[in-house]
């Protein structure tokens, strides 16, 4: 069965009583950014379709939308509600970079229109953080290898190849490892605009 999908544009123009959002990445992507309007939030790793139809009392002729950061955890997502007999799924195309490419209403720590406040310091963002371990492991790998043993620069290309895999695929493994670290830890509050499952 093919994944049914839904442009931001479109989504931007519809009446929020009549569907469902879901957005389905981690609990640290949700608290950088997140849309500014009724959603709800249970990340990939823990999504029971059955279960989360049951506690957010939805019938299966509720539409859903699912949203991540480009749309393939969404469809990932989709596949899991389909299996179970779901059929009134669509991932939102681009996920939310393109919904807020298009202009809809963000909020969180990373949203251009946050409140600053003195008294909260927040992680640096995910995908900047990836940036940074990549380039030391390659910087440590090439170091390693001029002046210990030449076969540390396995390392580099080891980080090498998973970037390009994360860019062909769209999914980077150390992204996912580094939401596990301490530092990445999100509170459990939630905010007024949407309800969080997770």
């Amino acid at each position: 069965m093919s994944i049914s999908t839904i442009s931001p544009e479109i989504l931007r123009h519809l009446d929020p009583g009549k569907y469902l959002i879901l957005d389905v990445r981690t609990p640290m992507e949700h608290a950088e950014k997140r849309l500014k309007r009724p959603h709800q939030h249970v990340p990939l790793d823990v999504l029971n379709p059955v279960d989360f139809m049951i506690k957010s009392a939805e019938n299966s002729t509720t539409k859903i939308y699912l949203l991540c950061r480009t749309g393939q955890r969404s469809k990932v997502a989709a596949e899991k509600f389909l299996v179970h007999g779901y059929d009134n799924i669509f991932v939102i195309e681009g996920g939310i970079v393109a919904c807020e490419t298009c202009g809809h209403d963000m909020e969180g720590y990373n949203s251009p229109n946050r409140l600053i406040t003195e008294s909260k310091t927040y992680p640096i963002p995910l995908e900047r953080q990836v940036r940074i371990a990549a380039g030391a492991f390659v910087a440590i790998g090439v170091v390693l290898s001029l002046l210990v043993n030449i076969w540390f620069c396995l390392i580099s290309l080891f980080v090498g190849c998973g970037l390009i895999f994360s860019g062909v695929t769209d999914r980077c493994g150390m992204a996912l490892i580094l939401t596990k670290a301490p530092w990445n830890k999100v509170a459990k509050s939630i905010p007024d605009t949407h309800v969080s499952t997770s």
